[in-house]
């Protein structure tokens, strides 16, 4: 499967939310400069969704960090109109595993079901995971399930590694969907969140248009800036 083919976002009936998660490794090799770029990050994709009437309309985030401990640093799943930028630190060991446990649970308890002729439940979440650096806790048990639930099964989880400690083979690993390496610039920390915000305008507008009693058919994820952010193969 390539890159392109594996960010096909599938579109179906009716208007429904879109469910995007963030993942923000905040572990102490973040400190500085890093942490600094990240949080002028998301105050840039909290400022772009919220000026797109798409994103207003369907995109819901919630933003998970993860250092020696995980937690949801927003209210759960928080409307595109209403998201404002969480307060985030760096320190601490790299809990990737708890992050995704944290994922998992907010899936379980916030994602909405389709009831059985009645509404139609959300669409399939999309995930963006950051990290600098390999995981220092049990990370491949929550992944599997992540993998291998039969309900609220996640679109894809694009995973970006950042800065010069990255082991891209990990990286693989970690991915449900393509994995990218970029390193940890200003500049690139910018151009991260631009795409993440671009992204999520287009499949808001998207899921958006897609009307009620519409064929099913896809659309991408648009592609980052390679010059940048790299595709690990």
């Amino acid at each position: 499967m390539t890159s392109d083919e594996s960010m096909n976002v599938t579109l179906g009936e009716g208007l429904r939310r879109l469910p995007i998660y963030l993942l923000l490794d905040c572990s102490g090799s973040m400190t500085g400069a890093p942490i600094e770029a990240v949080r002028r990050g998301v105050e840039l994709f909290a400022q772009e969704v919220a000026a797109d009437p798409y994103a207003m309309e369907t995109a819901y985030i919630g933003v998970i960090t993860f250092d020696s401990d995980a937690r949801m640093v927003t209210s759960g799943l928080e409307s595109a109109a209403t998201f404002r930028a969480p307060q985030i630190a760096a320190g601490g060991m790299t809990s990737l595993g708890k992050a995704l446990r944290l994922l998992l649970e907010s899936m379980a308890k916030e994602l909405r079901p389709t009831v059985i002729g009645g509404e139609r439940g959300d669409w399939k979440p999309l995930v963006f995971i950051l990290t600098d650096g390999e995981p220092t806790d049990d990370w491949q048990t929550p992944r599997s399930e992540l993998v291998n639930r039969q309900k609220n099964k996640v679109l894809n989880v694009i995973t970006v590694g950042c800065g010069p400690n990255i082991n891209e083979a990990r990286l693989k690993e970690i991915a449900i969907g393509p994995t990218f390496r970029m390193d940890a610039s200003d500049v690139s920390f910018k151009t991260f969140f631009k795409w993440v915000s671009q992204s999520v305008r287009v499949v808001s507008r998207a899921v958006s248009q897609s009307g009620e009693g519409d064929a099913p058919s896809t659309m991408s994820v648009p592609e980052p800036d390679r010059t940048i952010i790299q595709y690990v193969p």
